[in-house]
């Protein structure tokens, strides 16, 4: 047998052999990164269907039929393998970056843009070696004459060229990137998409979306407003009326910026008095959220929660065109309906000594939806009967909140905790803007106190919470 018959073969046992085998190998592998990363397993598809057949028949052409590698197929097939490769590769990197298979924070970071000039890259030097080492093609020539065509080409395209610079430059600098909340020309949005060509902004509203080209960018004022690592800080200012004890007004501004879960408490937010106007203490407010959107938001739930807050304990905003001053205040229910209120609780029947004075005691307190009365943490002193709306009497349960009972109008809720003032164990949280009728303990057990009977009514009322507290027992 001669040599040629010897290595075709040969030729002929790798790729019988072989072929099957990479084929199994391919299919294991993808198998195993499919559950975590399927974008790297679509790769052993690609190696299995495109560069595998591609080189079996190559070698089969090359190899074993005894083509000349000058012939115009196995040239052709010669550059199908390559691109084959490239495509793969290309598929590689993105698959490395962008399915998280890298875990490093750089690899993370890495730009869009970054891995476009590096897919350029790889594709024209795949191109110059198709083109010399296959095609047999003079890249000296070839360069020549792009350079006498070059300075027109570059004239055509100055524009284009000018964007993917200051594409290049944004991106190095590390400014922004995708994600990250920026201000320019007036326009504020969230970063959706970076290229060589533009950034785009999703604005605050969700309707927008705003290109800003490259070019223009790079030569604007712009304002990086917040970032994955740097919070979003909003600071405001509120008036309040000389007759508001600075006190009292920090201790208001203090328990609306607690009340609203997008607040963060770290950093924390900060109250200063920054000036005694003519007409009242003014205030600056700071506090940050974890996005621009969430600040936005945060920010409509703070001043809401801050009026209901300050409508409760009668402080007053500052300004001589406040509602506040032009108009009567709420409405609010009188002594008649708060006697017909207690009385209907079946409690505090209206003929019994002690009644008065129990409605004179009683106060009226308006709360917005979601608002905790009472936490589970807390001193239980008050007795909140509904006027209108409702509350959720609520208990922890480990995984969250779990509401054991929903208090209607005219209905109270009520522990063992508040005959002793202790801690109440339970939260109260209003389902709705709802309005109370609040009876601190001292004045109820004095009421009970001249009148036993309704002290065992009341017991009862207790004996029924602990039972449902009781029949929630199997949830925890």
């Amino acid at each position: 047998m001669t040599d040629g018959a010897l290595a075709a073969l040969g030729w002929t046992l790798l790729v019988t052999a072989g072929y099957p085998a990479l084929v199994i190998a391919m299919l294991e592998l993808r198998r195993s990164l499919l559950p975590r990363f399927p974008k790297a397993a679509a790769i052993c598809n690609l190696v299995q269907f495109t560069i595998l057949p591609t080189a079996a028949i190559f070698i089969l052409v090359s190899r074993i039929s005894g083509m000349s590698s000058e012939d115009t197929l196995p040239r052709l097939l010669q550059s199908l393998l390559v691109v084959a490769g490239i495509n793969a590769a290309l598929a590689a990197i993105n698959a490395a970056v962008r399915s998280g298979m890298l875990q490093a924070e750089w690899a993370k970071r890495i730009p869009a843009l970054i891995l476009d000039l590096l897919r350029l890259v790889i594709v024209l030097v795949a191109a110059a070696f198709v083109a010399s080492r296959i095609w047999g093609v003079d890249l000296g020539n070839l360069l020549a004459a792009l350079g006498v065509g070059s300075v027109v080409l570059g004239l055509a395209l100055q524009d284009t060229v000018s964007g993917l610079f200051a594409g290049i430059s944004l991106i190095s600098g590390r400014h922004f990137k995708e994600g990250d909340w920026i201000e320019s020309d007036g326009v504020a949005g969230k970063i959706v998409q970076m290229d060589w060509r533009s950034v785009t902004v999703e604005t605050l509203d969700d309707e927008h979306l705003v290109v800003f080209p490259n070019s223009e960018l790079a030569k604007a004022q712009f304002k990086v407003i917040n970032t994955d690592a740097r919070p979003f800080g909003q600071s405001i200012r509120i008036k309040f009326a000389y007759s508001v004890p600075p006190a009292r007004a920090t201790s208001a501004i203090h328990a609306a910026l607690n009340a609203v879960d997008l607040i963060l408490q770290e950093p924390a937010p900060g109250i200063d008095i920054v000036g005694l106007g003519d007409d009242g203490i003014e205030f600056e407010v700071t506090f940050h959220a974890l996005t621009r959107f969430d600040g936005d938001e945060g920010l409509t739930h703070f001043f809401r929660k801050l009026w209901y807050i300050c409508e409760r304990e009668g402080l007053r905003f500052a300004g001589a065109n406040n509602r506040k001053y032009r108009s009567e205040s709420l409405s609010l229910p009188g002594k008649q309906q708060i006697a017909d209120t207690l009385a209907a609780t079946g409690i505090f029947p209206r003929q019994l000594p002690g009644f008065e004075a129990l409605v004179a005691a009683s106060q009226i307190e308006l709360y917005d939806e979601d608002e905790i009365l009472l936490r589970a943490d807390q001193s239980f002193q008050k007795l909140f009967i509904v006027l209108n709306g409702s509350l959720s009497a609520e208990i922890d349960n480990g995984e969250g909140r779990e509401a054991i009972q929903v208090v209607g109008e005219g209905e109270f809720f009520v522990n063992r905790a508040y005959l002793t003032t202790s801690l109440a164990g339970q939260y109260l949280v209003a389902s709705a803007e709802t309005m109370v009728l609040a009876v601190e303990t001292r004045d109820v057990i004095e009421f009970l106190n001249a009148n036993p009977t309704m002290a065992r009514k009341f017991e009862e009322a207790i004996d029924l919470t602990e039972r449902a507290l009781r029949s929630m027992a199997p949830a925890f």
